[in-house]
């Protein structure tokens, strides 16, 4: 039983969800197997972990049922039944939190019992809802907001006919029809981002993706043309559209610092309309064209930690409740260090890192701790906590790697560094999963270290000046490691 579905479920629910499962499975209307409300009775009282021996089969068997003989198919249905309850309530807890979804099948619901009255109160809320002129506060994502609408829009268009109400007017056709259109093109342009994502890491071919043929064809042309008509109808529409409109220009043209900056200038000056969802992803669209930029057209390292920044300032990285994810707090922890912001990483650290899951904590407060000492210059500290940790993730490992020979390089240990270097030229080439643009940035970096320990042990002024030729394209910022450690030669 340790390793069943129902455990590994019951791991992943929190304090307060173990309390309403157990509501759940106590109500009759739900459960009708006392059976059921008995092992989770026995199975509970080993949460959060449900790792101990006792709850082998046999063991909660014999709990159960003492003194009767194990019944193996018995114990296995009983195990289904309260797996089933459990799927049941993940799917209660989603529901509950997906307000446009709820509120559609609500309206379908009314329109199907001809339920009229109710019917027009709930539909004149949810206009209200969609009058509204911004989304700041929302935890959704306005493509599906747009297509709720629309989807609320023909249902209530269909009450109206069949109940001989109201003749639709010219404003509803046009709103039902426009809000298809409106959830439809942000879909496209998102699904796009993940296209060109997948592309770019694994060589997949965009001219044979048929939605990146159709989107290469309308846009922008045809987005253009119907920004143009949306802007009569809603203000607010019209600029979440041009905020998505300029996001797939970007993507389309393989993403130059000009269209960038157009992009990055829509986004900032729309970021209160748009619902906290969309937020972050856009900024998380925005920090992955830059892998794509001209390093001497964009000082790259300082824009993703301001992307961070915004994120942070504005409540936008944040979940729902106010927790972080170990993801976002490690890439904040790191595109601080990139950007040469110790103190901000400090602060950080203090502030959020009891935001984390609690078994993320030791890990990425590791992390911190590894680079606020390397900021600090004890760099045989930080690779006592680099060697001494085990990390869950291939990124997380090749950055700390990248870290490590920054230390063995500041403490002139040369000899450490190679055996480094023979050691991450195997992990690249065994873990296939890594992207092309990690694999082929680590190598740069081993690189280029190798190239200044040479220069360290035997100046050499033509090797000097062709090294320093190259760092400085890689990276226009004068603030990252590579060029404040060739400059040191100088």
């Amino acid at each position: 039983m340790l390793k069943s579905s129902l455990l590994e479920m019951l791991r992943s629910f929190s304090k307060e969800e173990l309390l309403r499962f157990e509501d759940l499975i106590r109500s009759p209307y739900h459960n009708k197997n006392s059976n059921a409300l008995k092992l989770f009775s026995l199975i509970k009282k080993y949460r959060p972990d449900f790792n101990s021996e006792e709850l082998e089969k046999e063991s909660v068997w014999n709990k159960m049922y003492p003194g009767k003989a194990y019944n193996y198919g018995v114990m296995k249905n009983l195990i289904h039944e309260l797996s089933k309850l459990g799927m049941k309530f993940i799917v209660l807890e989603e529901f509950e939190e997906n307000i446009l979804e709820r509120d559609t099948i609500l309206l379908n619901a009314l329109n199907n019992r001809n339920i009229t009255k109710l019917f027009n109160i709930k539909m004149n809320e949810l206009e209200r809802q969609y009058s509204k002129t911004s989304f700041n506060d929302e935890y959704f994502f306005v493509n599906d907001f747009y297509a709720a609408m629309s989807r609320n829009n023909w249902i209530k268009l269909y009450h109206y006919r069949a109940n001989n109400i109201n003749t639709p007017t010219d404003k509803e056709l046009i709103e039902s029809s426009a809000m298809f259109i409106y959830s439809f093109l942000i879909y496209l342009v998102k699904y796009y981002n993940n296209i060109l994502s997948d592309s770019h890491s694994r060589n997949y071919p965009l001219d044979s993706n048929i939605l990146s043929v159709f989107l290469k064809d309308i846009s922008p042309v045809i987005i253009d043309k119907l920004l143009i008509i949306i802007k009569e109808y809603s203000e607010r529409d019209f600029k979440i559209l041009t905020v998505f409109r300029n996001l797939s220009v970007l993507l389309l043209s393989e993403n130059n610092s000009v269209d960038y900056g157009l992009f990055k200038k829509s986004l900032m000056e729309n970021i209160n309309i748009l619902s906290k969802w969309d937020a972050k992803d856009l900024f998380g669209c925005l920090g992955n064209s830059l892998n794509y930029l001209n390093p001497s057209e964009i000082d790259i390292e300082k824009e993703r930690f301001d992307i961070s920044k915004t994120l942070l300032n504005n409540d936008i990285m944040f979940n729902r409740d106010g927790t972080l994810t170990a993801a976002d707090y490690n890439i904040y922890v790191w595109r601080a260090f990139e950007a040469n912001e110790f103190t901000e990483i400090e602060k950080f650290t203090k502030k959020y890192i009891n935001k984390i899951p609690k078994d993320n904590i030791e890990y990425s407060e590791n992390i911190s701790r590894a680079i606020l000492l390397f900021g600090k210059r004890e760099y045989d500290r930080a690779l006592e906590i680099i060697s001494a940790a085990d990390y869950p993730d291939f990124v997380t490992k090749v950055r700390l790697r990248q870290l490590k020979v920054k230390c063995l390089y500041e403490l002139n240990d040369y000899l450490s560094f190679e055996n480094e270097n023979k050691s991450v030229y195997h992990f690249l080439k065994n873990n296939k999963s890594l992207s092309a643009k990690i694999r082929r940035d680590t190598e740069n970096l081993f690189d280029k270290i190798k190239r200044m320990f040479r220069l360290k042990e035997k100046f050499n002024q033509y090797e000097f000046v062709k090294l320093k030729k190259e760092i400085s394209l890689s990276s226009v910022s004068r603030t990252t490691w590579l060029n404040r450690k060739i400059n040191e030669f100088v």
